[in-house]
């Protein structure tokens, strides 16, 4: 069924074009456009990091951060009944190596988001996603149990072979470094 949708990408209910040649023009003149009723590609490539162009080369980036609106962003939005706040949406390669993101990372190829929902703890949503929504890789990052606010989520989703996997992000006290638990610890 996703591997369907993703075929029906270009055909927004909403009025916008979401065509190859539509989204070509998004990016060669850097317009915002609605990609879900809720949200914009504006949000979803917002960085602090002003200096460093963030904006995708390729129409098929546009598509893949509208297929993770569809289906992440929208479906927790409308389980919780509030706004998501996007903290974490595409990276431009010089983005990603900026803040030190993975040479591999998802966000780089619009197949990602980070997020977290107001009022909502992040261990609830994560159980909740774990739950209910086909994705490629869902991870609790830096939850401290008894903080609902803190840390974030991370989940990403694929046209075809999502594999579900599910991980918990936590700093080693020692080292600094960040180390991958499998499954949720909560």
């Amino acid at each position: 069924m996703i591997a369907m949708a993703w075929q029906a990408l270009c055909r927004g209910d909403n009025g916008v074009d979401y065509s190859q040649r539509a989204l070509a023009e998004v990016i060669r003149t850097k317009s915002d456009i609605l990609l879900t009723p809720h949200f914009r590609l504006s949000e979803l490539l917002a960085t602090s990091h002003k200096s460093i162009d963030n904006w995708p080369v390729t129409p098929e980036t546009i598509q893949k951060l509208r297929y993770c609106c569809i289906y992440i962003l929208e479906k927790v939005r409308s389980k919780f009944g509030r706004p998501v706040t996007v903290n974490s949406g595409f990276r431009s390669p010089a983005l990603n190596a900026k803040i030190g993101g993975s040479k591999k990372s998802q966000h780089m190829q619009g197949e990602a988001v980070d997020f977290e929902v107001p009022g909502v703890a992040n261990g609830d949503i994560c159980r909740w996603i774990k739950a209910n929504l086909v994705h490629d890789q869902l991870i609790l990052e830096f939850y401290t149990q008894g903080a609902p606010s803190s840390g974030w989520v991370h989940c990403s989703v694929v046209p075809t072979g999502n594999r579900m996997q599910v991980l918990t992000a936590v700093k080693e006290k020692q080292s600094g470094k960040t180390t991958y638990l499998p499954g949720l610890h909560i």
